[in-house]
């Protein structure tokens, strides 16, 4: 058991908890103290230097009522064990800079509904988050407020964010996967910055995509929603460079390899070249991989937003050429969704059923396989001749 001394101070109409002494793996605020709701949680109130050992160890609370100093800088090390789970409460509508940074075993936390603000560097450092749910009624996270979380691998911002602060989202090497809400209007520099392994982005509008993507150069799949009410979905290749210096000159010029940079010539902060990125396709066709390929242009085809006609044959001829592969590609995956594409888009051939089904069967995909044979049955099987009497 550890003894923990959980600080608080009188606080508007309420509580606010302003510090913690010790550690625990372990701990649930309450939601009241002294008859009062805790509203709040002060700027570094449980942000450490140096973290516990990673041990299980339950928390014994006990509460102090102390003058309202505010912390200006994390506690140093604390007897204890490290803390890996913390639940506030609903009554929370407020918290502090640096509230839990440092917290670098923090797995879980529990975030209340009513909270509006993430502030600033609020779990910097929390090496250990690999998943977290924002409230709904969230508006904004402001600077480095997920600073080098390390482990954080998705994150969904509810629709009502309208602000994310600058470097919010820098060194979060693992993550790979994010949506910027079309609310978002106010965007920080620099946040994605080493993101390295981020390749789905979700844009509820087409605004600050060019300055967003410009420090990526990995593989990108882009979904981008329009005004119009329509949807794109793109994949920009990756690509590598380096700087090549001229002695004469005395200058360094910028060398790229793979096409990822002239895709990316195609999208601009308020708009898309659809016309520039469908004539690429020839040299992705070229330079890139099956797989890569075949997943840009089954983007454009399932949503085709400005997708000129003559373009249009040119994906549609690729997955004809490629059509046995494309299907096991998807059918392995169990993606009935796609096939159901290939069936609207008239794929699926007399001539080209029996090899289906067998790839099908080969997978043991039974959902796929039944809507091959109910397609057969409905397209290919012979007509009852019928005789009048």
């Amino acid at each position: 058991m550890c003894n923990i001394i959980l600080e608080y101070t009188p606080y508007q109409e309420g509580v606010k908890i302003i510090g913690m002494t010790g550690r625990a793996t372990e701990i649930a605020i309450p939601s009241e103290i002294e008859g009062l709701p805790v509203i709040a949680i002060g700027q570094y109130a449980f942000a450490i230097k140096q973290e516990a050992e990673c041990a299980e160890c339950e928390a014994e609370l006990t509460l102090v009522r102390v003058e309202d100093v505010l912390r200006k800088a994390a506690a140093e090390v604390q007897e204890g064990a490290a803390l890996q789970r913390l639940f506030l409460p609903e009554t929370v509508r407020e918290i502090g800079a640096y509230a839990f940074s440092g917290c670098t075993a923090l797995s879980l936390v529990h975030l209340p509904e009513r909270l509006t603000v993430l502030p600033d560097h609020a779990f910097s450092g929390c090496a250990a988050l690999e998943k977290i749910a924002l409230p709904k009624a969230l508006q904004a996270i402001e600077a480095y407020a997920f600073y080098d979380c390390r482990a954080l691998e998705r994150l969904h911002l509810p629709e009502r964010v309208e602000q994310i602060g600058k470097y919010a989202f820098y060194n979060c090497r693992n993550m790979t996967e994010i949506n910027i809400p079309q609310a978002a209007i106010n965007l920080g520099m620099g946040l994605f910055l080493n993101c390295d392994h981020l390749h789905e982005i979700t844009f509820g509008r087409c605004q600050h995509i060019a300055d967003l993507t410009a420090v990526l150069n990995q593989e990108l799949h882009l979904t981008i929603d329009f005004p119009d009410g329509e949807r794109a979905k793109l994949l920009i290749p990756d690509f590598q460079y380096e700087y090549i210096e001229d002695t004469p000159a005395r200058q360094f010029h910028q060398i790229n390899y793979g096409t990822g940079h002239l895709f990316r010539q195609c999208i601009g902060n308020s708009d898309i070249d659809f016309r520039r990125f469908d004539e690429l396709f020839y040299l992705t066709r070229r330079e890139d991989g099956a797989e890569l390929v075949l997943l840009l242009a089954m983007y454009r085809l399932e949503y085709p937003y400005r997708l000129q006609e003559k373009r249009k044959a040119d994906y549609m001829q690729y997955l004809k050429e490629h059509f046995l592969w494309a299907f096991s590609y998807y059918a392995k995956k169990g993606d009935l969704h796609t096939i159901r594409l290939f069936a609207h888009w008239g794929l699926l051939t007399q001539e080209n059923m029996p090899k289906l089904l067998e790839i099908s069967g080969k997978y043991r995909k039974t959902e796929i396989t039944g809507f091959l044979l109910q397609q057969q049955h409905a397209r290919f099987a012979p007509k009852q001749k019928t005789f009048d009497l």
